[in-house]
């Protein structure tokens, strides 16, 4: 069978894509193995990945609602936005349990113009400028001429330190988007000295990489709430699954229902791997 990708690419449905997937996301072997059987028998040709997702995601939330969330973290993330700002916010915290320190949205001088890079890291005494790109469109790709502008803002920041005899306050510049990239764009980045993070690279240290180490899941991967519900937990600073198990009274503020308190606790302590209780 056929399928249609998010960028509008076809290609053949693979089964053990399929399985793979729910396995980098928790779900145990065998359980990939019988969701993607099933899944497998309701495809038809032209169907989207799009589709395919939603049905294989309320599968695993039947199985069970941690490895539906963790499933669905890609998905989670295009619903930051619309605005970069909570991703810019999100992707700090994944660099803090790195080890990095971490400041959003500093502005700092070029040759020919002021920048404001989105995020200044510093670990080890390097210093990094780190430009992050959100799209909230699935399928969508990062890609050349992103990575070539990125290029130029990190120039120009470095020839301006030239110009004024200044230790240049960036000394690598990376291309951080939460979509996956071209072959240009990696290519580009590779011969022109750009560090690119994305959702799927680099293999083994991509941006999902990252989230599953650190265990810091943004509050819309939860299955247990409503999208009302994450409006009014954003609006009290809550942006991480994290931030409800550190203070659970975040939900009472939020408006949040009492018999839902519990739930909503558990799944997002499931997700840190800590037991919290409600009212604790």
């Amino acid at each position: 069978m056929q399928i249609v990708k998010g960028d509008g690419t076809v290609e053949e449905f693979d089964i053990h894509k399929l399985e793979m997937s729910m396995e980098r996301s928790g779900a145990p072997k065998a359980t990939a193995e019988k969701v993607a059987r099933n899944i497998a028998e309701t495809i038809t040709d032209g169907m989207t990945t799009s589709v395919i997702y939603t049905n294989a995601f309320k599968a695993l939330k039947k199985e069970e609602k941690t490895m539906a969330a963790r499933y669905s973290m890609r998905r989670a993330i295009l619903e930051l936005g619309p605005t970069g700002f909570p991703f810019e916010d999100f992707f700090c915290e994944l660099m803090r349990s790195e080890g990095y320190n971490a400041k959003v949205r500093q502005v700092v001088q070029g040759r020919c113009t002021e920048h404001e890079v989105d995020v200044l890291l510093e670990k080890d005494g390097a210093r990094i400028g780190a430009e992050l790109k959100f799209h909230n469109t699935h399928g969508f790709k990062t890609d050349l001429r992103t990575a070539l502008y990125v290029r130029a803002r990190f120039w120009d920041i470095e020839f301006g330190a030239e110009d004024r005899n200044e230790t240049c306050p960036v000394d690598e510049g990376w291309l951080v988007t939460n979509t996956k990239f071209t072959g240009n764009a990696v290519r580009y980045a590779e011969c022109a000295g750009i560090k690119i993070l994305g959702w799927d690279y680099p293999q083994g240290n991509s941006l999902a990489d990252i989230i599953q180490r650190s265990g810091l899941y943004p509050l819309t991967v939860l299955t247990s709430i409503s999208r009302k519900e994450e409006a009014a937990l954003f609006a009290q600073g809550v942006t991480l699954c994290k931030h409800i198990v550190e203070n659970p009274d975040v939900l009472t503020k939020a408006g949040i229902p009492k018999r839902k308190h519990q739930e909503v606790i558990d799944e997002s302590s499931a997700l840190c791997g800590r037991n919290v209780s409600a009212g604790a």
